[in-house]
């Protein structure tokens, strides 16, 4: 269940400080986005193949199949199956998990939860006045989640890079915050607050069984897009909700105070700051 480990560019780049240096470099350059451009075109086929085989990855489905490009590779389209019973909170995407509390704050605006050395706060993910959301509705934005869970969904690139809803019901609009292309490994984590400074996309989706959810979609290095298929409107539990163009990135849930119970084998390894890999579609949670 141990995280999978940083690469050598990531310690480079996130844990020296010539490495830093240069990372702010390659970002303003927009070079994420030149990279993002040669994986699209058809002349990065060729390294599908070597991927493929250097990350083991199990390609029962598309045998034979010619993909455009490493994103067409990268962003293909599988059956999924999940967990149906509706008590049961399912796991969005392939991926690491991490599961921190949200602190329970005496007005409920200003709670905070720690993630790899960073306090974040609700409003951080948020940012509701860039919505012209009332002073008020921010509030109660905010308030909604004081005292709940955040669980943190890290994909890693050799992961399935499509995601699923985790519940039925219906969803509110989408809201999008651009920003900065970092790494999502762990060492970049430690090393900047890259789940608010990094592009991102949150909505609220108003579940049949664990009240109201946050998701929040965060980009990565090199993944230059989070598409979402449905602006608003009703859902069903295993449908996909979209996808990430391009390596790791990551899901961030927000759960309300109360509404589920982390499985206890989970709950122990990730009790202990270690992350522990999940299916998309697997039970992680229990409605109380």
């Amino acid at each position: 269940m141990a995280s999978d480990a940083n690469d050598k560019s990531v310690k480079f780049l996130y844990g020296t400080k010539f490495g830093r240096g240069l990372l702010s470099v390659i970002l303003a350059l927009k070079v994420p986005a030149l990279l993002g451009c040669i994986l699209r075109s058809p002349l990065s086929r060729f390294y599908i193949k070597s991927f493929v085989k250097k990350n083991g990855i199990d390609m029962t489905g598309f045998e034979g199949v010619k993909f455009k490009s490493f994103n067409d590779f990268f962003t293909r389209k599988k059956e999924i199956s999940f967990d149906t019973e509706p008590s049961h909170l399912i796991a969005p995407a392939d991926s690491l998990l991490s599961v921190y509390s949200i602190s329970d704050s005496e007005n409920g605006t200003d709670a905070t939860f720690h993630i790899k050395g960073f306090d974040y706060t609700l409003n951080d993910f948020f940012e509701p006045q860039k919505f012209g959301l009332s002073e008020e509705d921010g509030k109660n934005l905010l308030k909604t989640f004081n005292g709940g869970l955040c669980l943190v969904f890290r994909l890693c690139a050799t992961d399935y890079h499509r995601y699923c809803y985790v519940d039925s019901g219906t969803k509110d609009k989408n809201h999008f915050i651009e920003g900065s292309l970092y790494s999502v490994q762990p060492l970049a984590a430690e090393n900047f607050r890259l789940y608010t400074k990094n592009r991102r996309s949150w909505t609220i989706l108003n579940t049949e069984n664990f009240g109201k959810i946050a998701q929040i979609e965060i980009g990565a290095f090199s993944v230059g897009g989070i598409k979402n298929t449905l602006e608003e409107g009703t859902f069903k539990k295993g449908d996909e909700k979209g996808y990430f163009d391009l390596h790791g990135s990551t899901i961030v849930l927000l759960i309300q105070k109360d509404k589920i119970e982390i499985l206890n084998e989970i709950k122990k390894i990730t009790g202990s700051g270690t992350e522990y890999r999940v299916k998309i579609g697997e039970c992680v949670a229990t409605a109380k």
